[in-house]
């Protein structure tokens, strides 16, 4: 069945899908320079045929273990996130042993 609008919805292109799941993560850019961040790193995961889990699995890996990362950071740790699973930043590990304690 077509829409009310005669127009289907083709599926998402790759690029698009990374680009949201990176913007999932660090926030819709809003300057001309943080979407040429962002684009340049969508071009490299391109390149390196990641998938949307592992561009996930990436940004949950950097996000949890820096404090305030950048985009940039996200094909820096691509290989290494693949290898380990999400670890966290020594504050982040210091709050969590806090809350055991309790």
């Amino acid at each position: 069945m077509i829409p009310a609008g005669g127009k289907t919805e083709e599926p998402k292109r790759p690029d698009h899908v990374v680009w949201d799941l990176l913007a999932a993560s660090f926030g819709e850019p809003r300057t001309k320079t943080e979407r040429s961040m962002f684009g340049k790193v969508v071009r490299e995961l391109m390149e390196a045929g990641a998938t949307p889990e592992e561009v996930e699995k990436t940004c949950a890996y950097v996000l949890g273990r820096f404090d305030n990362p950048s985009v940039m950071s996200i094909p820096k740790w691509f290989s290494v996130s693949q290898k380990q699973g999400p670890q966290m930043s020594p504050q982040q590990a210091e709050i969590a042993k806090l809350r055991e304690a309790l």
